[in-house]
């Protein structure tokens, strides 16, 4: 099992992304079968969704985006709960360097033991996480 984060999503889906082909590769591989089963959280998607609208993306385009990920069977989506809510704040206040949905996803990668990343994002350079940017 693999996590998958916003950096990702986002740079697969708004093809003005400098690292679209990175997050197109991810995206393919997951669509093939060829990258395994992943995992990703409502905060996640919500984080992308509101990545994408900022960038002035059409937000029946994203959505529908979204809508693909969601129904995959290659991906799993976690919902945010109080118990992983309130997990992820004791994350939050542990690496002062995550934003609060990287906390939660921390949380999410420990509690079900996922070591691998994709994300374009440094904060996850953290002991015992892989992180990768494309497959």
């Amino acid at each position: 099992m693999i996590f998958v984060d916003t950096t990702i999503w986002a740079s697969g889906i708004d093809t003005s992304d400098t690292l679209h082909k990175d997050g197109a590769a991810v995206m393919d591989a997951l669509a093939s079968g060829t990258l395994g089963p992943a995992m990703t959280t409502d905060f996640i998607l919500d984080e992308t969704l509101t990545l994408l609208k900022t960038r002035g993306g059409n937000t029946k385009a994203v959505a529908e985006a979204i809508e693909n990920i969601t129904s995959s069977s290659a991906v799993t989506l976690l919902y945010v709960d109080e118990a992983l809510f309130r997990l992820a704040l004791q994350t939050y206040q542990k690496y002062e360097s995550l934003s609060f949905a990287d906390a939660v996803t921390l949380s999410v990668m420990h509690q079900h033991r996922i070591r691998d990343i994709f994300s374009h994002d440094n904060d996850f350079d953290i002991k015992g996480i892989l992180r990768k940017e494309r497959p």
